[in-house]
């Protein structure tokens, strides 16, 4: 049981770090002409090219796991539909908003459907760990309310409404994965493979495609598909199946904060001193909701008791 719960620590921790990385590439992409309909073709068909591989390499079929009703539902909560809401509340509310609503809420979300369809209840430690969670968003949220071209008050509510859709999908699909105890891989896959069928012709039929250096175009596969629509699905499910939906729910709400630490070497752009804080608050509430802490101790003080019982 520890060690399937060091398991699930570190597949949340391995998701966590390709999501930054996801998304500090965003802000690179839009940077360098990509919209956000290239971005999200971007995230599934390289994840799909991705994930393809990795299927044949482990002989799994990514539609042999979960039935078509349940394949339509992860579809829905983490192919386009969340890839549009997300990039659209980008685009209209300041990033500020972002770290909040769309982490909180899916915390709120996966927490309070695995209660109600008979997980265990939430302990006092649990509790702890996500306020402190959110006290760490907070702090960073307050420093990333920098102005923006956001015309008003209404346009604004529009942005965080989509990040309020988007932060409920994927608590849903946290829920789900958790709930119905898919195979990470296989799920994945399938996720993105039928993503990409279904937005392709979309994009084709709505969109021009930027014309931008090709080198420019793998690099964002690699952010967009590899990291985003891939491996960090993958790791961050695998991290449920060990953990349950309501503890990993909380790795999702550390992503702006290791984004910041990731700029670092991408970017060569420093954290704060309220980064920083925002950044150890946060770090400080996942050992607590995962009982890390208590279990360090506890080993320590096993530890003590066995040497003076050997004095």
């Amino acid at each position: 049981m520890r060690d399937r719960a060091s398991g699930g620590l570190l597949f949340g921790l391995a998701a966590v770090v390709a999501w930054a990385v996801y998304n500090v590439g965003v802000e690179m992409g839009h940077a360098q002409g990509f919209a956000s309909a290239d971005l999200t073709l971007l995230r599934y068909a390289g994840g799909a090219a991705a994930m393809v591989p990795l299927l044949l390499l482990a002989r799994a079929n990514p539609f042999a796991g979960p039935g078509v009703l349940r394949l339509a539902v992860l579809v829905m909560v983490a192919g386009p539909p969340f890839a549009w809401a997300i990039n659209t509340g980008y685009a209209l509310a300041p990033l500020s908003h972002a770290v909040v609503i769309g982490p909180g809420m899916t915390m709120l979300v996966a927490t309070g459907l695995t209660r109600a369809t008979g997980g265990t209840a939430i302990s006092p430690n649990r509790m702890i760990g996500m306020a402190l969670v959110v006290i760490g968003l907070v702090i960073m949220a307050t420093d990333a309310g920098k102005p923006g071209n956001h015309a008003d008050g209404m346009t604004t509510l529009l942005g965080d409404l989509c990040f309020v859709v988007s932060g409920t999908l994927w608590g849903v699909f946290t829920w789900a994965m958790g709930y119905w105890r898919l195979d990470a891989l296989r799920s994945t896959g399938a996720i993105a493979l039928v993503s990409t069928v279904l937005y392709l012709p979309l994009y084709l039929v709505l969109f021009d495609p930027p014309r931008l250096p090709g080198s420019l175009w793998v690099e964002q596969v690699m952010y967009q598909g590899l990291l985003g629509g891939a491996l960090a699905v993958v790791f961050f499910t695998a991290s449920v199946r060990r953990l349950g939906g309501d503890r990993a729910a909380v790795f999702p709400a550390l992503v702006p904060m290791a984004a910041v630490l990731v700029s670092v070497p991408m970017i060569g752009q420093w954290p704060n001193l309220q980064q920083w804080a925002g950044i150890s608050t946060a770090s400080l509430g996942l050992l607590v909701s995962l009982d890390l802490a208590a279990s360090v101790f506890r080993r320590w003080g096993r530890s003590q008791d066995r040497g003076k019982a050997s004095q």
